[in-house]
């Protein structure tokens, strides 16, 4: 979901052109300038301060005055992305790191754009990254879990999902985990294992209305009907639909079992569901 270059060697004069070049460019100014005066003002303070004496609350002012700047920047940047204009919404955040690029929420932020944009090696850049600021983070093994899947590489994105597993706190936390790796395991061709963690998710969670129960009964749909058991699958994929998930492909999928069974009207609703996600209207 990014572009090439890497996340911790970003060229400003390409920041510039890409951000410069949008659209919306001329209503992004005033937030430059007023992240440009905040900074001045705090790199000012740290040089010119008569009642500076050296002590830690001077070293933080500057970044702590980037960081409240970047509050506006950053929130347009997740608004454009709830709205899918992805090229905006990575435009706002690219800025962000390029002042900020210590702030480990910044490149999660960014990945997570990526993510849903389909850019998954540049998701992974950036997932990388919040690991190497934080050490250790469960939302970011999560998501390289799904990132790496996405790009093919297996055996990445497990140990991602592993570690995961072992950072949950929580059972939503667990589930969610758990059921990244059936999906993983479907990927892979890995039907049992898949059958088993996604069984245990749902086991975890009786008469869950929850999308990750929505994923888990799509993901033994899949498995069920790579296997031949076409009743089964279509179980698995009514109660998918029933409960419901984020997750566009899901929609997608299932339409064209539908369509393969003659299921005509199913097969359409759950086409627009799909073009809905995408467009960010659902």
């Amino acid at each position: 979901m990014y572009d090439d270059y890497p996340a911790n060697d970003i060229p400003q004069r390409n920041i510039v052109q890409r951000f410069f070049a949008q659209k919306w460019s001329a209503i992004a100014l005033e937030i430059v300038l007023t992240i440009v005066i905040a900074i001045a003002a705090g790199s000012a303070f740290d040089f010119f301060d008569p009642f500076d004496d050296g002590g830690e609350q001077a070293k933080i002012a500057a970044p702590d005055a980037a960081l409240i700047a970047l509050e506006p920047v950053t929130r347009r940047g997740l608004a454009y992305a709830q709205s899918r204009d992805f090229a905006a919404a990575r435009a706002m955040l690219d800025l962000a790191i390029a002042v900020a690029p210590a702030e480990a929420s910044f490149h999660n932020w960014r990945g997570y754009v990526n993510m849903q944009a389909g850019q998954y090696l540049q998701a992974q850049d950036d997932f990388s990254q919040t690991l190497e600021l934080l050490g250790s983070d469960y939302e970011a093994h999560v998501s390289l879990c799904w990132a790496y899947g996405e790009s093919g590489d297996f055996t990445s994105a497990m140990g991602h999902c592993n570690a995961a597993l072992e950072l949950a706190q929580s059972l939503p936390q667990y589930a969610v985990a758990l059921e990244n790796r059936c999906w993983l395991r479907v990927e892979s061709g890995d039907y049992d294992a898949a059958a088993a963690d996604c069984h245990t998710v749902l086991d975890a969670l009786p008469d869950c209305q929850n999308k990750v129960c929505g994923l888990a009964q799509y993901n033994l749909g899949r498995i069920a009907w790579a296997q031949g058991r076409g009743e089964r699958a279509l179980r698995h994929f009514n109660l998918a639909i029933e409960i419901g998930s984020e997750y566009p492909d899901m929609y997608l999928e299932i339409a064209k079992v539908y369509d393969t069974l003659g299921f005509e009207a199913a097969a359409r609703m759950s086409y627009d569901v799909y073009h809905a996600l995408v467009a960010g209207e659902a």
